[in-house]
């Protein structure tokens, strides 16, 4: 092997410190030193200093010029953003791996981050972190954070060092320098002792899946990689628990706790494409409460005057989308109810029940020794789901809507019109569908009116010998579809990709149509375009 001195480096040091004077030479040609000639490995820079002290500043620097060479080019907002989190905090991301940088130092940085961001989306400056990153919020953004990916980077990296399997590398206990603030072996630490207690606790129920329908792995059983992915995502649930904590202590960007019957609103890229600059702006802002309402410009010292200028009332976001009543006299709530009402008449019109019920074979139970046995009670398989339609096939759909057919006789008889009525003549059903548009945090509220309103008409039906099911249901003025709507879909087996995308529709609509109604909200008197 041929040595190569100029490809070499030398490093002299004498009583803890650097020695520059001392100069190595191989075959008469001199190795150049690290403090003459740093020397890159890896995306790592080793200099004199043997410190990441400047690394740190140095990659703040970078971050900030990578900011604004985005925001220099002539791309749209959304196209910025993009470009921001798959080009350059990837690249950032390998620097704060290799380096150690301290987390205030990253903190800084996301900051940073976070500013050209809400620019590049349209929000204001004071929209929180919350609404950015976290992803148990009532609308989640595909953004990532820096911060965030930082933490599970380096508990990655000493989960690796941990479970190395070098017998040296194993032995010798890693250090990984992340500042005071936060230190990775105590987030690592914590994020296993959650694990522990979850195995302790067993299986719960968290979303709309019942006990048993998917598998949980348990901590005891899990082995080398597996390990570390159970710690990385622990990790990230104990940062999105913090952000949840901090939304809760919100008055206003943290309404969205209380939407309970409010099902979430996942955005992902491809959707984002086709969303226009204004209506991503208008729908952060609905959502956290940041639009321009009067109310809201007097709390930002822009104006002095909150109240309405259609009905004198304080004009809030919930006012102008909701609860103005000139806007409700003249019909803007009303188009809206009936543009929301007219899609989902027409999702319902394409449901249709099975005529006859699918045979089911019942298990054969047998006693030990086999001296008795007998048939248990047919059931449905999962994929049976048991449908509002099924034993007839003569279903007919009527809405309260001019181009529509109108309710049978029975229902014109009552002084109730349902929103939609599905009859059946030969067995005398009836399924009466009520829609409300409401605003989000008054779901529940309308769902319980709706259902005490038709209580008597139900009641008068079952009494004419008809089998009457009233289905109070929800779109939300900001585009946030409830949990109402997703059970009477499912209970009319419109099930998988038939559901989501009737789902996403009824949001569209809603949301549309609550930009429009904001917009005018300083018109008095509507006008045709």
């Amino acid at each position: 092997m041929k040595f190569k001195p100029k490809k070499s480096r030398s490093l002299s040091v004498r009583k803890g410190k650097i020695d520059a004077t001392t100069i190595f030479t191989v075959a008469s040609q001199q190795i150049p030193t690290v403090s003459q000639e740093p020397v890159k490995s890896l995306g790592r820079l080793y200099d004199s200093s043997m410190k990441d002290t400047k690394r740190g500043l140095e990659t703040a620097e970078l971050a900030t010029e990578g900011l604004l060479a985005i925001n220099r080019c002539g791309l749209q907002g959304k196209l910025k953003v993009w470009c921001l989190q798959f080009m350059l905090i990837p690249k950032l991301l390998w620097l704060l791996l290799v380096y150690e940088i301290c987390s205030t130092t990253v903190e800084t940085i996301e900051a940073k981050i976070n500013k050209f961001t809400r620019r590049w989306l349209g929000v204001p400056p004071g929209v929180t972190d919350v609404a950015m990153y976290c992803r148990k919020a009532k609308l989640r953004l595909p953004l990532k954070s820096i911060l965030e990916e930082y933490k599970c980077g380096k508990a990655r990296l000493l989960s690796m060092l941990e479970d190395s399997e070098d017998p040296i590398v194993k032995t010798v206990q890693p250090t990984i320098k992340t500042g005071r603030k936060w230190k990775v072996v105590e987030a690592v630490d914590e994020a296993k002792e959650c694990l522990k207690i979850k195995e302790v606790i067993g299986q719960t129920q968290t979303d709309r899946k019942g006990l048993g329908s998917s598998t949980t792995k348990w901590w005891s059983k899990a082995e080398g990689k597996e390990k570390r992915d159970m710690v990385i995502n622990e990790i990230r649930l104990i940062e999105d628990s913090r952000r949840v904590q901090k939304a809760v202590q919100q008055p206003q960007q943290g309404q969205w706790t209380n939407w309970d019957n409010a099902l979430q609103k996942s955005l992902t890229w491809n959707e984002i494409w086709h969303m226009a600059p204004l209506r991503i702006s208008f729908l952060i802002r609905s959502v956290y409460d940041l639009l321009p309402s009067n109310a809201n410009l007097v709390r930002w010292g822009k104006k002095e005057d909150p109240t309405c200028p259609l009905c004198e009332g304080r004009q809030t976001t919930e006012h102008v989308l909701s609860s103005c009543k000139i806007a409700l006299s003249q019909g803007r709530y009303t188009w809206r109810h009936n543009r929301v009402l007219q899609e989902l008449a027409a999702i319902i019109s394409t449901a249709k029940g099975e005529t006859t019920l699918p045979n089911t074979n019942a298990l054969i139970f047998t006693t030990e020794g086999g001296a008795k046995s007998w048939h248990g009670r047919p059931v449905r398989t999962t994929n049976q789901i048991k449908c509002l339609l099924d034993g007839c096939d003569d279903w007919d759909v009527s809405a309260d809507l001019p181009e529509w057919d109108s309710h049978p006789s029975i229902i014109k008889e009552t002084r109730l019109r349902p929103d939609i009525v599905i009859h059946s003549a030969s067995t005398q059903q009836l399924i009466m569908v009520e829609l409300t548009v409401p605003y989000e945090n008054r779901m529940e509220e309308a769902h319980i009116y709706k259902r005490e309103k038709y209580m008597n008409l139900t009641k008068e039906l079952e009494n004419a010998g008809y089998k009457a099911v009233v289905m109070p249901v929800e779109v939300g003025a900001r585009g946030f579809v409830g949990s109402s709507v997703y059970d009477l879909l499912t209970k009319l087996s419109i099930c998988g990709n038939k559901r989501t995308k009737p789902l996403k529709l009824l949001a569209e609509i809603a949301e549309n149509s609550s930009r429009w109604i904001w917009s005018r909200r300083n018109e008095r008197f509507l006008h045709k375009d």
